[in-house]
């Protein structure tokens, strides 16, 4: 009984903390390493541009690190199979939306990005929409 009541308080405490994962395995940062065209099957390697997305509680973080750190936040929608990531701004300027120019660096589709999740699991991440497919790797 003792050792229940313990367990319980544990686990409370750990999701007071946030350190409960509330998107299973979408949670954590992810390094995009590869499009896809889906016109021509053309698969581009841009794991040396070094893009990041991070996903924590309801935010998603866009990072890319080159001769200046950009970073923005944005919102996303995750229901089973699709993902929906939208509402970006600039990071530590959050009154100031995200250039759609600039969004279109870290591979998404605009303003507001529709994909099929492909694939999710605690290694990988395949995204694909009309256009492309983007793969990523947990980091």
């Amino acid at each position: 009984m003792k050792r229940t009541i313990i367990l319980l308080l544990a686990g409370i405490v750990a999701a007071a903390c946030g350190d409960y994962p509330t998107n299973g395995d979408l949670d954590g940062m992810w390094h995009l390493r590869t499009t896809e065209s889906m016109a021509d099957n053309r698969i581009e390697d841009v794991k040396e541009e070094r893009i990041y997305y991070s996903v924590a509680q309801n935010l998603i973080s866009l990072h890319k690190v080159d001769s200046s750190v950009k970073r923005y936040i944005g919102r996303f929608d995750h229901t089973g199979d699709s993902l929906i990531l939208h509402s970006f701004v600039v990071y530590q300027n959050e009154s100031k939306p995200a250039p759609v120019a600039e969004l279109l660096e870290y591979k998404l589709e605009g303003e507001v990005s529709r994909y099929a999740v492909r694939k999710l699991d605690s290694k990988q991440l395949v995204l694909r929409s009309a256009d492309t497919e983007l793969t990523f790797k947990k980091f």
